[in-house]
């Protein structure tokens, strides 16, 4: 009914069918089709036509006052969603690891909100977080292998496990030189590992490694701060450790069996959709995870 009731009032705002037809792009007997139909629906005349002029009737008149409120509704309505979508304002809804969320996005977060000081920031830490965008979620982040999905992603880097200890523990129990050797050593793992073993590349092939320690916990910041006190060694993201590797604190082992590299994704629902402040956000996010790309700790 509405691209009748269009028809209708450029008729009456051009004073005619033909004028009407030329600036909606379609032809006369498409016009007055849908004039026909429109006084069809509603049971009443709207126009009288002569081959001279055209004239609205009364209730044509006020059928026309009334649609050009609601058509002027709805254009207020459409320019009021595109300037929101053009607005860095509202909120945005993030999952992300919670490593990720400690090194990365809350140090660099306040300059953001500074800078725009109408967004808002709402954060979800944890792993394993994909679902979350089926429940109003607008990005995550995702540390490894993406599933077959619908969602749309940007690569920000790649990254894989590093097996590290401090100086001070490599010195009073020698490293490792391979990683069949970890059976001799105290390995500090991350309570999600159900498997209790360690993935490495011998030859070439996917090898996994049984491990023992005397901690399991769930955060691979605890597992650093452990590993930093001495206590053993640790197999952690690379994205969580190169500062630490970078002033030596930490020194990597075994780094000739490194698993593959694993890519970091921000993953969204929607590509054709997005806003103007998902968009910055994106960016943001790419630009903070750099310093970690552009270190060289990310694949060694």
């Amino acid at each position: 009914m509405l691209e009748n009731i269009v028809a209708f009032i450029r008729v009456i705002d051009k004073q005619g069918f033909a004028k009407a037809a030329r600036d909606l792009r379609i032809s006369t007997p498409v016009i007055t089709r849908r004039i026909n139909e429109l006084e069809k629906e509603l049971g009443i005349k709207l126009i009288q036509r002569s081959t001279r002029k055209l004239a609205i009737t009364e209730a044509g008149q006020l059928f026309y006052e009334r649609c050009k409120e609601i058509i002027y509704s709805l254009d207020a309505a459409k320019s009021a969603v595109t300037a929101l979508k053009d607005t860095i304002s509202g909120t945005i809804k993030v999952g992300i690891p919670a490593s990720l969320n400690h090194l990365y996005l809350i140090p660099a977060l306040p300059a953001l909100l500074k800078k725009y000081p109408k967004l808002r920031i709402e954060i979800i830490q944890g792993n394993h977080l994909l679902d979350l965008l089926d429940q109003g979620f607008d990005l995550v982040l995702h540390c490894g292998e993406l599933p077959d999905s619908n969602y749309h992603f940007r690569k920000l880097s790649e990254w894989t496990k590093i097996t590290c200890a401090t100086p001070a523990y490599f010195k009073k129990h020698k490293k490792p030189k391979t990683p069949i050797d970890l059976i001799k050593y105290n390995c500090l793992d991350h309570a999600d590992n159900k498997s209790h073993s360690w993935g490495y590349q011998i030859n070439g092939k996917k090898h996994a490694i049984l491990i023992n320690g005397n901690v399991r916990a769930n955060s691979s910041n605890d597992l650093k701060t452990l590993a930093l006190a001495d206590l053993g060694i640790a197999y952690l993201p690379s994205f969580t450790i190169w500062p630490e590797l970078g002033s030596k604190k930490l020194i990597a082992v075994l780094n000739e069996f490194n698993p593959k590299p694993l890519g970091m994704y921000v993953v969204y629902p929607s590509k054709q959709f997005m806003s103007k402040k998902i968009k910055l956000f994106i960016d943001f996010l790419e630009q903070m995870i750099k310093p970690f790309y552009d270190c060289g700790f990310g694949l060694n």
